[in-house]
């Protein structure tokens, strides 16, 4: 028994070991250890804890690398077998239920753990820099560990939970920002509301949300162990509940390697591995073909009729969810604002349609935020859904160049993006000039000129990898920004420059679109071409 229980366990492993990408993966952590060095450095004047900011970034980028795993690589480890439509040769295979959730989602947490055990040698060199101890080190890395093992088996929830790999990215990114995100909203919402609006027992339920999350929250764990008072901050975001203590004893380093947040992370991970283990075979049943999909007037609503750009009709309708998921999206944006809307009121501020100060800035961001993560979504599967079902060769046989397919596979994915874009100009114009306060012109370039650099590397990466495409970008996006900030800014004072010598007056808008126009010639359009030539090379496989 135990053995059949195990077989695949072993066979993931022993793949996994001989295959070549899993050990890019692990030689890009160790390159991502230099680039925390480097980074430390910035602050060798500044500070005399360098250790502590090395250790801080490496911690940073874990956790960051962490959870978007768990919303990319973890969470197709059984909708791969659904979408492919071998979930019922696995069971004749005599494969029960737990043998398939350890082989397909415990072999790829046990792969990602490894990648966390190679960093403590390099992470040990934070304690000859100053700023912190040894128990600081090995506490932080249980908290990730554990943080890693939570998000894994949430991820495997859903990948049994929903029977597509979409949906269950969709769900555990959902399920993730509303832990992360819920105690401050509770906690302002709280804040907001006049006394003897809501009764006893919600103010008591809503109290209580922080002081839940924070048993769990890896970011109050770590806030704790580094004696940040600050808060755990990423990319200028505190993530932290708020309710963490910083006592003089953490701030010294005095701290305990195993805290309640260990030992509830695990508790809660090993819930959701074994209601995944006995909901497996109900949720992954055969669906009814009965229902609305059968009535004629609703499927041609739903569908409509193709397009004559063809292979963007079927991107838009079969992967990003056509029509009824784009306006279920505009929906759902519509509330987002109605929601800020309703914070702004509820302080006071009453400005008709319009959102003013931090209220549209921070709206502004939602959507920018929510556009950012469906490019990369969109980027790391388009392509790969095509290798991965083997349909590149299919899609070679249609009498239309390779270049066009992609193209309008492009284009497919780009109309899915319409709700996002609609409701960023819809906040912008409805500001009170905060947004355009914030943003300058090269803020804007520069973040056009990164989303494009990230898309085309996920679109790149996921044809080469089976599922860390999304993971992999954001590793190597992250430092290739600080690396292409620095010609971005340059070119923009010597076209500034050249621009005033020539008595040219819209400096700005010509120094922006001479770096877009650059950065598409010498970084995009050879990621274009190799893009190209690998779908070339895996269309004639």
């Amino acid at each position: 028994m135990i053995s059949g229980v195990t077989t695949l366990f072993n066979w993931t492993l022993k793949m996994d070991s001989k295959s070549i990408y899993p050990h890019i993966v692990r030689a890009g952590f160790a390159g991502a250890m230099l680039f925390a060095i480097s980074m430390s450095f910035t602050d060798v004047f500044g500070t005399g804890s360098m250790g502590l900011r090395f250790f801080e970034l490496v911690c940073t980028l874990n956790v960051l690398i962490i959870t978007v795993s768990g919303i990319s690589y973890f969470v197709t480890a059984v909708t791969e077998e659904k979408d492919a439509g071998t979930y019922a040769l696995l069971r004749l295979a005599g494969m029960n239920s737990l043998s398939i959730t350890l082989g397909k989602s415990t072999s790829r947490l046990v792969s990602s753990l490894m990648l966390l055990v190679i960093q403590m040698p390099f992470t040990f060199l934070s304690i000859t820099l100053g700023g912190v101890l040894w128990n600081q080190i090995v506490a932080a890395y249980l908290a990730l560990a554990a943080w890693m093992i939570l998000v894994a088996n949430l991820a495997l929830f859903c990948s049994v939970r929903c029977a597509t790999s979409g949906r269950a990215a969709g769900l555990a990114a959902t399920t993730i920002g509303v832990f992360v995100f819920l105690p401050r909203i509770s906690t302002a919402f709280l804040g907001a509301i006049p006394p003897g609006v809501l009764s006893t027992g919600t103010i008591a339920f809503l109290g209580s949300i922080p002081a839940v999350c924070s048993k769990i929250s890896v970011f109050d764990r770590l806030a704790e162990i580094l004696g940040l008072t600050s808060g755990f901050t990423m990319l200028g975001i505190d993530f932290s509940t708020g309710l963490t203590t910083i006592s003089t004893a953490s701030i010294k380093g005095e701290v305990s390697i195993v805290a309640g947040q260990f030992w509830s992370s695990l508790l809660t991970a090993l819930v959701l591995f074994v209601i995944s283990t006995v909901t497996l075979d109900f949720w992954s049943a055969p669906a009814d073909t009965a229902g609305p999909s059968e009535n004629k007037s609703v499927r041609r609503w739903a569908v409509g009729r193709c397009w004559n750009l063809s292979i963007a009709w079927k991107e838009f309708l079969f992967f990003t969810g056509g029509r009824t998921f784009a306006i279920a999206k505009f929906l759902a944006g519509g509330l987002v604002f109605a929601g800020f809307r309703m914070f702004q009121e509820m302080d006071g501020y009453s400005n008709g349609l319009a959102l003013r100060g931090d209220y549209s800035w921070w709206a502004f961001l939602t959507f920018m935020m929510t556009l950012t993560a469906e490019v990369l979504l969109y980027s790391s599967g388009c392509l790969f859904y095509e290798v991965r079902q083997q349909t590149q060769s299919t899609l070679a046989t249609v009498p239309i160049s390779s270049v066009r397919i992609l193209v309008e596979k492009f284009a497919g994915c780009a109309i899915a993006l319409i709700p996002a874009i609609v409701w960023i100009f819809i906040t912008l114009i409805l500001s009170d000039g905060t947004i355009v306060r914030n943003c300058s012109a090269t803020m804007v370039s520069s973040y056009l000129i990164m989303l494009g650099f990230a898309s085309h590397l996920a679109a790149l990466l996921s044809l080469y990898t089976r599922w860390a495409a999304l993971p992999l970008t954001i590793l190597l996006a992250t430092p290739a920004f600080f690396c292409m900030a620095a010609p971005i800014l340059g070119l923009t004072a010597v076209t500034s420059v050249f621009a005033r010598s020539h008595n040219i007056e819209v400096t700005l808008l010509l120094s922006s679109i001479i770096n877009v126009f650059w950065t598409w010639m010498f970084v995009l359009l050879p990621l274009q071409i190799w893009i190209r030539d690998r779908w070339i090379a895996l269309s004639q496989q």
